[in-house]
């Protein structure tokens, strides 16, 4: 694993070698702790098993997906789970902005106007199941810098990329109930990253853990990935006032499952001045990547409690 900042990456690569992905992924909360969705877009991805939703009856062409999940007050209330053919993920190129689209979906950066869009769109027949929302992502720092992880030993070509971790989020969101139409307006904090490489066998990959964090004035992000061979890659990012105020490569975690599954139920951090203790809340997403959780999270640092009850997003990518 290489942990790396160049935004530039964020784009599709178009790289379709045997093995190969690339993922987005995009969270957000609502100001009012209501409203959350994630989000996680793929290519390329050689785990993924035949879609739940596609036009092909080939489980070995689907390579493409979405899936997208849109919380109210811990109750789902839309979700998009989709899988495509790897060449369904179409580039178009318009006032020098490059728009990755998958069918009526679509995301991209807008460099001029500093911006990252997710628009999903899913146009049923069946009216209940008609959704649109827009969300834009305006990055509350101007760029990453923290160190990369360019090791020369490191034989790992899968990459980590936190494309922008403190986002102011808007969106207008439209859907039916009831067979009346809907309108929501999210105002909120988000996070984007991206993972990209060509990933481990699933025979050297043990567990990995990611959680982020935002508050007012804090954001807190943190990686773990586990090897069978013993070989860890960990980070810890915090910042505040959208600032980087600390970065970590080494702590000790401590993690605690369930009794009779391998689901997280809490998760401790620790570093000589940093103390993180992670409950998880609400379990909204179990598929072929793993869990993922609304979580809720303390934080001290050089003893003074600086976080106290934050929701944010947690993931557990064992397999």
């Amino acid at each position: 694993m290489k942990f790396i900042t160049d935004s530039e990456k964020f784009n599709y690569s178009g790289n379709k070698d045997p093995g190969s992905f690339e993922m987005w992924y995009f969270e957000a909360l609502d100001n009012d702790d209501e409203y959350f969705f994630t989000a996680r877009i793929f290519t390329g991805n050689p785990f993924a098993p035949a879609g739940k939703k596609s036009d092909s009856n080939k489980p070995s062409e689907l390579s493409c997906g979405i899936r997208f999940y849109l919380y109210y007050q811990n109750r789902l209330i839309y979700d998009a789970v989709f899988d495509y053919k790897q060449e369904d993920l179409k580039i178009n190129y318009s006032d020098n902005v490059v728009r990755m689209q998958l069918d009526k979906n679509s995301f991209y950066f807008d460099r001029q106007k500093n911006k990252y869009h997710l628009n999903i769109n899913y146009s049923s027949q069946e009216i209940e199941n008609k959704f649109k929302a827009e969300f834009e992502f305006a990055p509350l720092s101007d760029k990453l810098s923290f160190r990369v992880n360019d090791d020369p030993d490191n034989n790992s070509e899968t990459f980590w990329l936190p494309v922008s971790p403190i986002n102011k989020v808007m969106a207008k969101i439209k859907f039916y109930k009831n067979y009346k139409r809907v309108k929501s307006i999210f105002e909120g904090k988000g996070y984007i990253e991206k993972s990209f490489g060509k990933a481990p066998s699933v025979l050297m990959h043990k567990s990995s853990y990611l959680g982020k964090f935002l508050s007012d004035n804090y954001s807190f992000v943190f990686f773990v990935s586990e090897m069978k061979d013993g070989k860890k890659f960990m980070k810890i990012l915090a910042y505040k006032n959208n600032l980087l105020m600390l970065e970590k490569e080494e702590f000790d975690y401590t993690v605690k499952k369930t009794l009779f599954s391998s689901k997280v139920k809490s998760l401790e951090i620790k570093s000589s001045d940093l103390k993180i203790n992670l409950k998880n809340d609400i379990n909204i997403e179990s598929s072929e990547f793993g869990e993922k959780y609304i979580s809720i999270i303390d934080v001290t640092y050089n003893e003074v409690n600086i976080l106290k009850n934050v929701y944010g997003f947690f993931e557990n990518g064992a397999r």
